[in-house]
């Protein structure tokens, strides 16, 4: 049975915790939070998110001699179809809840379906697997993270985005971080970077490389402010921020980016 930990409590996967990923994940929409909940700031830092991303991807398909086809476990709406298109000869987005997939959008070289990372079947297919801001929304993040070692072809990269639980805010504000994972039912684990990496040595995958980002963190009004301003500008400001506090408190950011590369071993089953 495989372990994680959610805050500093271990949890074991059982019937309960599907139970909550059902009660949370299948019939989620985030509507209500991007319009009411969601800060200025925190927006732009989800298209910066998004950028890069897509800079690791543009990486990638330089360095080969074809477009990869690209995987999306956690899909929501498909949204990022639109950010990477060009980057890409064919794009499969999968996901769980039927809100998202209300809209029946047809596009070409474009597949979005209902389906889960841990049921996911597709065998050496894809050269490009992202999971963006959903691994602690699963509920067996350690098969996902080996179905995607399967679904991805020799060579193939995962791109895994999460919050951090090891954020230096978090460190230093320990109650609040701690009822604040409370109230976020949604998410069923919490995850370092030191974790994923352990997911995915356990699965086969070669770690590439982390990036530590989103140092910034303010108060809800601030960050209204602040996200009002040119998207260069915050941009700009954003990668400042990263690039100086990832050398004073590396690893530390409010989020970060992981990729690893299928490069031999066997996929555990």
């Amino acid at each position: 049975m495989f372990i994680l930990f959610k805050g500093d409590v271990m949890a074991d996967i059982d019937t309960g915790r599907h139970k909550d990923w059902e009660e949370t994940q299948l019939q989620w929409d985030d509507t209500d939070f991007l319009a009411k909940s969601a800060s200025a700031l925190m927006k732009k830092k989800w298209r910066r998110l998004n950028k890069k991303v897509a800079e690791i991807i543009s990486a990638e398909v330089v360095g080969s001699t074809e477009y990869p086809d690209m995987l999306d476990i956690g899909a929501g709406r498909g949204d990022f179809y639109g950010v990477i298109q060009d980057m890409v000869r064919d794009y499969t987005g999968i996901e769980p809840s039927s809100q998202m997939l209300k809209e029946d959008v047809k596009k070409e070289n474009y597949t979005l379906k209902r389906g889960t990372g841990e049921e996911l079947a597709d065998m050496e297919q894809y050269g490009v697997c992202l999971i963006k801001e959903v691994l602690d929304h699963t509920y067996d993040p350690e098969k996902v993270i080996k179905n995607s070692y399967n679904a991805l072809k020799e060579g193939g990269i995962l791109i895994v985005t999460l919050t951090n639980k090891n954020a230096f805010y978090k460190l230093i504000f320990k109650k609040y971080s701690k009822e604040l994972e409370k109230a976020h039912k949604d998410h069923l684990y919490n995850f370092s970077p030191g974790e994923v990496g352990v997911l995915f040595e356990k699965a086969g995958f070669k770690k590439e490389k982390f990036y530590s980002i989103n140092y910034i963190k303010l108060p809800v009004f601030l960050e209204n402010i602040i996200g009002s301003l040119p998207e260069k500008f915050v941009f700009w400001m954003l990668d400042i921020s990263d690039a100086v506090m990832s050398v004073l408190l590396p690893g530390k950011g409010g989020g970060f980016i992981a990729v690893a590369r299928k490069s031999g071993g066997a996929a555990a089953l």
